[in-house]
């Protein structure tokens, strides 16, 4: 089992590397909730650098993107150096399509956040000869590994970080600012929080970016106990560092490579005010209906 990490800065690069075996890092008009916001020099610039310490190099390109952006994404993709990334990150089937006329099919993996639950689906993407797939956000842990143990491509999952919970193509940041005409920019703004009145305790990251409104849990999902018997299931753990800074982000790294420090999770857990639990690993979805009598 590799480790990838998303990156919040291009200095972080060096600092990483010791810990894991990939970045992923992507362009803002093109990917969505990315770390840090990126123009095509940076990328381009990015990819050298990874290329010059030997690590793996995963592109997020998972917007849903309309018909001109495609042909846009089409020329962006022609001016990266291929052969040097290990992996583009989609979201929409119409993009793996520009990928494949591109001959680049074999790098495609494919995040529809929360589709991927079996092996049927992962398995029809491998006979497109993708590069691989990211099982479902919500996923539990008993439905990971049969998943594991029939995959015929290589599987990717989310193992650290704040999950994104509901996506909206609509900006609705800004349209809250100019609903009560405030002055404070809210689009791209890393320290927004969305409060429920009936959760008071557990604000909610929210981002808005070019790809739309983003709301995320307001718990930290962590598999640090459970590496493990995860390394015999996964291909790719993934730690997303959004909404963090460049010193969690290396310290995050660290556990991940030594996870048995306990006194090194609690700190930091305690450092960024944080409750870290497992997701949904243990907790099955399930949705009750309303019986009317």
């Amino acid at each position: 089992m590799k480790t990838l990490i998303t990156l919040n800065h291009m200095q972080d690069m060096d600092a990483l590397s010791p810990y894991v075996d990939g970045f992923i890092f992507g362009p803002s008009q093109y990917g969505a909730r990315l770390a840090c916001q990126l123009n095509n020099d940076q990328i381009e610039s990015m990819i050298e650098k990874a290329f010059k310490l030997k690590k793996e190099v995963f592109i997020q390109t998972n917007q849903l993107m309309m018909d001109q952006q495609l042909q846009d994404f089409k020329s962006f993709v022609l001016t990266l150096p291929t052969d040097k990334i290990t992996g583009i990150i989609v979201s929409d089937l119409g993009v793996f399509q520009v990928l494949k006329k591109l001959n680049l099919g074999c790098k495609v993996v494919y995040n529809p956040e929360t589709l991927l639950t079996n092996y049927y689906d992962l398995n029809m993407l491998a006979n497109e000869h993708i590069f691989g797939a990211y099982a479902a956000k919500e996923i539990t842990f008993e439905d990971l590994n049969i998943l594991s143990e029939h995959k015929q491509t290589k599987l990717f999952m989310i193992g650290h970080g704040h999950l994104n919970m509901f996506y909206s193509k609509r900006k609705l940041a800004t349209n809250f600012k100019t609903q009560y005409e405030i002055e404070d920019q809210l689009h791209l703004n890393y320290d927004l929080k969305i409060i429920e009145e009936n959760r008071k305790d557990e604000p909610f990251p929210i981002l808005e970016d070019d790809a739309g409104t983003h709301v995320f849990r307001s718990h930290v999902m962590h598999v640090s106990h459970h590496l493990e018997k995860l390394s015999s299931m996964i291909d790719y753990l993934v730690i997303d560092t959004i909404f963090k800074d460049s010193a969690y982000a290396l310290e995050i790294a660290k556990i991940y490579k030594d996870p048995t420090n306990e006194e090194k999770i609690e700190n930091l857990k305690t450092s960024y005010h944080e409750v870290w639990d497992e997701g949904f690993f243990y907790k099955k979805t399930i949705y009750k209906q309303k019986v009317s009598i």
